[in-house]
């Protein structure tokens, strides 16, 4: 049966012609050298809009001119004798790419025009999504560019409210006044405070210099910050030495736990926040210096002013500027990526290849972390070095995590889902599962290896990516 249909084709080429090209998914249209359409396929009706009886009785130039239809490429082709392609928007919203072909007798006479119809508006909406893509990955890119920080360390956030204390300390950078960091033990201030410096075009071609107001002993604090003279206690060195101050000039000096700072030496602090210069130990001699000061707690200084441990006009110069960095059971969001840095440092540390796993991850998701980063940081480290297989399963998670969910989990803090009845533990496993799939899809490609990855089947994969519009 089939033979015989293509025999009867062969034999009628004119018949044949009209089958291919009827059949195909562009628009094709055939005019004559007057633009009078006489030939046109399904397609090209569906794409236009233009009824047969329009096509049938206009020419193009009339189509036009009854507003019909925006332009045609085979008028321009008629006119020139050359082929004309370009872009035509029909009323249909249809955007089509349209390249009209002359066609020449034996004596090089025009007598039709061939015209090839093409759908672009699907393409030209993936462009549009392109471009949207490419400058938000150049955004991304240069964001990433500017949250570098010296030696290679990162401020590594993914979550809204850390985006806001990168722009704020992008702001305060800026300009040469004191800055003031709150925030929860291990929340990362000191890596901010770097940050900060890294980024002021001021400063940053000083020293960032860091000490920990809490870890020296009170009576070497002062010579440590400010220096001394040669002979000017005993054990001091003959030819004296520069203090952090000296060493920070042009740059930035950290005071770490500035809270641990004694009463008596605040006062003098206060000084050289005023006058920028400085005095060494067992010294007459005023040192001007030119040097930005950032100073972190996690003290409440307002509650240590009112009891009297911390000098009230002290923290209003501290103060002008301040940054609270938010602890980390506040910004889930960071938890996930946090995890991958860490576990791509270690991974290069200790020169093994291990990840963790969708639970041991979604406990990770529900901890309080009440260590903040550094906690997860060791507990990261710690796991992937005790860990005998290449994937981190919870079975090795410590106790007290599991425990310190568990005490959660019976006693709810303000804000949590007993507080919240809308919110279904449902809906909240779903958006911890979304989490993990993102992350896991990220790092494992292709999809067949994250699957296995995940110990879920492929077509299992597929639905949930579809499913969360990962």
């Amino acid at each position: 049966m089939m033979e015989h249909l293509e025999d009867i084709l062969m034999d009628k080429p004119e018949l044949l012609f009209r089958k291919l090209i009827g059949s195909s998914f562009d628009g094709v249209t055939i005019t004559n050298s007057k633009g009078q359409t006489i030939w046109y396929n399904q397609s090209f009706l569906q794409m236009s809009g233009l009824l047969p009886s329009q096509l049938d009785n206009y020419t193009a130039d009339e189509l036009i001119k009854n507003g019909w239809m925006e332009d045609s490429a085979s008028i321009e082709a008629i006119s020139k004798g050359v082929t004309i392609t370009k872009s035509v928007k029909y009323s249909t919203g249809v955007e089509a790419l349209i390249s009209a072909t002359p066609i020449f007798d034996d004596e090089g006479k025009l007598i039709y025009t061939f015209q090839n119809v093409r759908d672009i508006t699907e393409l030209n909406k993936l462009k549009h999504q392109l471009d949207e893509t490419y400058a938000l990955s150049e955004s991304y890119r240069q964001t990433l560019q500017e949250v570098q920080l010296a030696k290679g360390k990162q401020i590594v956030y993914q979550s809204a409210l850390m985006e806001k204390i990168v722009i704020l300390a992008h702001k305060f950078s800026k300009v040469n006044t004191p800055i003031l960091i709150l925030g929860e033990s291990g929340a990362g201030k000191d890596v901010l405070a770097n940050y900060i410096h890294s980024i002021d075009s001021q400063t940053n071609k000083g020293p960032f210099v860091k000490i920990n107001c809490g870890a020296i002993p009170e009576q070497l604090l002062e010579s440590e910050l400010f220096g001394y003279e040669a002979g000017a206690f005993s054990g001091a060195n003959r030819s004296g030495k520069a203090g952090l101050f000296e060493i920070a000039n042009g740059g930035t000096i950290f005071l770490d736990e500035i809270g641990e700072m004694p009463l008596a030496l605040q006062v003098k602090l206060l000084g050289v926040l005023q006058d920028m210069k400085i005095q060494r130990v067992g010294g007459t001699k005023e040192i001007p210096i030119d040097v930005r000061v950032i100073a972190a707690t996690n003290a409440n200084l307002e509650k240590m002013i009112r009891e009297k441990q911390f000098r009230q006009d002290l923290y209003f110069r501290l103060n002008v500027l301040s940054i609270t960095i938010p602890p980390l059971r506040e910004r889930p969001d960071d938890i996930i990526v946090l995890i991958e840095h860490f576990q791509k440092m270690f991974n290069e540390k200790h020169q093994i290849s291990k990840s963790f796993s969708p639970n041991t991850i979604k406990i990770f998701l529900s901890y309080e972390w009440p260590g903040n980063i550094r906690e997860l940081k060791n507990l990261v480290e710690r796991l992937m070095i005790i860990s005998d297989e290449n994937v981190v399963n919870e079975t090795i998670i410590p106790a007290n995590l599991r425990h310190n969910i568990n005490h959660a989990d019976d006693h709810p803090r303000e804000g949590s889902i007993d507080e919240t009845p809308d919110l279904q533990l449902k809906s909240l496993m779903a958006e911890y599962e979304k989490k993990i799939l993102s992350f896991y899809l990220t790092k494992y490609r292709p999809m067949k290896r994250c699957a296995d990855v995940l110990g879920i089947d492929l077509t299992t994969l597929a639905r949930k990516k579809k499913r969360f519009g990962l």
